[in-house]
């Protein structure tokens, strides 16, 4: 066993001038190693650990002349952060590891400071853990209920139902049986995962007729799975060759996936056209009001439950999925932040509240699109009335909403955008994710275009007729922008400088609402018959099964993520296309999981909605 403990134990390896200054060991190994019979014999047994610690090198300097040349040494050191992984006794604790680690190096270099040390041990107390137990009964009895609702659809088609018996009787008494023995079918139904599924992977294009809006939706979420790969995989994956990551951004792929946050504000700018195209036509049909309490029920319903089913798995199952040397630290914001701060999400405000805490960081989305819902009966009351009011207010809105942006970054002199280069500060970066990227009163300028871009096609009832020209300059003018927009902080995502003041404020206030200023148009043409190959590519009906299960695959995608980069075991060579490889199984599991968790939990909850508030047509 002593010769496991020592093989699973981190030693330098080659490629450290490149960057590669973590020597994780073999974390397996280590938890896996048991004594001999032989080693029994000389020995006691003793529990092996793995444990892992942190360190900072950014001040580290060689100690003495007999070591390595200054510029090896800097060459070395680019990476700012060591990793050693060590395979101790059980005995052993975190902090006897840092201290040990410390005493070690302070002879050889100084300056050494250990950020963290993490320990994994072989046994689980999944068994003790009663939260994790209780979350695992939730599950199966969802689970329990799709399997009932399945086999009561096949009794259905098989041997009809007693409401189909009560249906056939004339007698007026026999009507409050019909009702109910409907409601229960109803019910019942709503679990079924052949009713579910068959609606999800259903071709027929719904959306009130604007199919463009499905591929808007799935390639929207393709890009953000794609960012987020990237982004996660630098932070979760550890690679030997890191000089080799400083080149990736100066390709022009790779900088449009470096602004991959465009694609939240297409979220926004859907999420606002659709709020004033569907709820006006309900308003068309109910004499222009609106029912406020069933507005927001309705949204607060579609949104919570599966958030929640995702939290209370990440803040007490998660843990006990796998493992890995860096486990605890991909998983930490989701399972210990879930487990305080769950209920600011429940309330839609991790955006404001403890947000460098936030349970599910990439929610901040939610919050915000429920936070433009929680004040749109306002605008949509006013715009319905009176349009030229209602458009006023919605100007108003969007140039304050980009003032406040302008002001805010020039005055704390915060980045255009997230720039993925260290050309910034990172206090910089983070000041301006809390004060800027996460703030709904900094992204309403997309959720507002979306809002006016379905008041027009409300107001043409889809019938939407441009002119040759017009249609030359809509395309032109759209594709012309959002490519500026997209490609206009190209040096400052390099690396190579920074924009003036003046440019990075007007950039970050003005490019969101450019950008869905061109949506509009894509829409507007696609809807109009002026989308050509474009058209053809969103309103495909292949997209439409995709598109239904946008809002789960959101939600599950960066807990995917953790759980595959978490439990890598090895040091990885960093190539472009690893990044491609990694992205197109995180595609592939996050969207089959979404099928999953919208057969289980979200179909039958908006199931149960339509059964309590809506009379069967």
């Amino acid at each position: 066993m002593v010769f496991l403990v020592f093989d699973s134990t981190g030693r330098p390896d080659s490629g450290v001038l490149t960057g590669g200054f973590s020597f994780l060991g073999f974390y397996s190994e280590c938890l896996h190693a048991a004594p001999s019979p032989i080693e029994l014999q000389f020995q006691p047994p003793f529990v092996s650990r793995y444990c892992m610690a942190t360190l900072n090198v950014t001040k580290v300097t060689p100690k003495g002349s007999a070591y390595l040349p200054d510029v090896i040494w800097n060459k070395t050191m680019e990476a700012h952060i060591a990793r050693i992984g060590l395979c101790v006794p059980s005995l052993c604790s975190p902090h006897d590891i840092s201290e040990l680690i410390a005493m070690t190096l302070k002879d050889v270099v100084a300056g050494t400071e250990v950020i963290s040390t993490s320990c994994s041990d072989s046994g689980s107390t999944y068994g003790t853990d009663r939260k994790a137990i209780m979350m695992t009964g939730a599950v199966l009895f969802f689970i329990a209920l799709a399997g009932v609702g399945t086999l009561y659809h096949f009794g259905r088609d098989t041997c009809g139902t007693p409401a189909d018996a009560a249906a056939g009787s004339s007698d007026p008494l026999m009507a409050p049986v019909k009702s109910r023995q409907s409601a229960i079918d109803r019910l019942l139904m709503s679990f079924s995962v052949l009713e579910n599924g068959s609606k999800i992977l259903s071709t027929a294009k719904t959306v009130d007729g604007i199919t463009s809006l499905h591929g808007l939706r799935l390639w929207s979420m393709l890009w953000i799975i794609f960012g987020h790969s990237y982004s996660f995989a630098q932070q979760w994956v550890t690679y030997r060759n890191t000089d080799a990551m400083k080149a990736v951004p100066a390709d022009i792929i790779s900088q449009g996936i470096a602004n991959g946050t465009l694609s939240v504000d297409t979220f926004f700018f859907i999420s606002g056209l659709l709020v004033v195209y569907v709820t006006f036509s309900k308003m068309d049909q109910d004499g222009g009001r609106i029912n406020v309490p069933m507005f927001y029920f309705h949204r607060y319903w579609r949104m919570t439950p599966l958030m929640l089913v995702v939290i209370g798995l990440c803040a007490n199952v998660l843990p006990y999925v796998s493992g890995g040397p860096r486990w605890s630290e991909s998983i930490s914001t989701y399972d210990v932040t879930c487990q305080k701060n769950w209920w600011i999400n429940a309330l839609y405000l991790q955006n404001f509240v403890n947000t460098p805490q936030m349970c599910l960081n990439h929610t901040w989305y939610s919050a915000v699109d429920m936070q433009f819902y929680i004040v749109s009966p306002v605008i949509l009351l006013v715009l319905y009335k009176n349009r030229t009011v209602g458009l006023l207010l919605i100007t108003f809105l969007g140039l304050a909403s980009m003032a406040a942006t302008a002001i805010i970054i020039a005055v704390n002199n915060y980045p255009a955008m997230p720039y993925i280069s260290n050309i910034v500060p990172l206090e910089s970066l983070n000041g301006y994710s809390a004060n800027v990227y996460i703030k709904p009163y900094c992204r309403m300028g997309p959720y507002l275009v979306g809002m006016v871009t379905g008041y027009v096609i409300h107001q043409s009832n889809g019938r939407l007729q441009f002119t040759r020209r017009a249609t030359v300059l809509g395309w032109v003018g759209a594709i012309s922008g959002m490519l500026v927009v997209l490609y206009a902080m190209w040096n400052a995502n390099t690396g190579v400088s920074l924009p003036p003041v003046a440019i990075a404020a007007l950039y970050g206030a003005c490019s969101r609402t450019l950008w869905a200023v061109g949506l509009s148009w894509i829409v507007l043409a696609c809807l109009s018959g002026h989308g050509g190959v474009v058209n053809s590519i969103l309103s495909w009906k292949g997209l439409v099964p995709f598109s239904r299960l946008t809002y789960s695959a959101y939600i599950i995608h960066p807990v995917v993520m953790a759980i595959f980069y978490g439990s890598r075991e090895g040091v990885f060579d960093y190539t472009p296309s690893l990044i491609t490889y990694f992205a197109l199984g995180n595609i592939v599991v996050t969207y089959l999981l979404s099928f999953v968790m919208s057969l289980v939990f979200e179909s039958p909850l908006i199931g149960i909605e339509r059964v309590l508030f809506f009379r069967k047509k």
